[in-house]
């Protein structure tokens, strides 16, 4: 059916302990990656290729792996801006950010206003 969006596919701790470790070893190997750090083309194709070797009934596909691991920049982009604020800290025993519930609060306020100013800043406004 046109306009069905693919199934997502529901990560194990396992594949995903797979996906990382590959992943590394593709970037130490060097084989993979350009001058710029981005990965060669075709790598999807051999990281499905691996993942199917050990998971064969888990039905990877290659835009699985991409979202994977667009998910985890995204994620590692928003720890690397918190530990930029003062007051914020990684907790390597419960691999968190933890900071005091007050300078939370005040974090959340202001990113919340800067959301804000920069959606409002945007937009076109119509009058007549």
């Amino acid at each position: 059916m046109a306009g069905r969006l693919p199934p997502r596919h529901n990560w194990v701790q396992a594949e995903e302990i797979l996906l990382i470790s590959v992943l590394k070893s593709m970037v130490e190997s060097r084989l993979w990656t350009t001058g710029s750090g981005h990965f060669r083309p075709g790598y999807l194709r051999y990281l499905k290729r691996i993942i199917d070797n050990d998971f064969p009934d888990a039905a990877i596909e290659e835009w699985h792996i991409e979202a994977k691991i667009k998910k985890w920049r995204r994620t590692c982009f928003i720890i690397v801006n918190l530990l930029d604020h003062p007051r914020f800290e990684w907790n390597a025993s419960q691999n968190m950010v933890v900071a005091e519930d007050d300078v939370w609060t005040v974090f959340l306020q202001v990113s919340l206003n800067k959301v804000l100013l920069n959606f409002f800043k945007n937009q076109t406004i119509i009058c007549s």
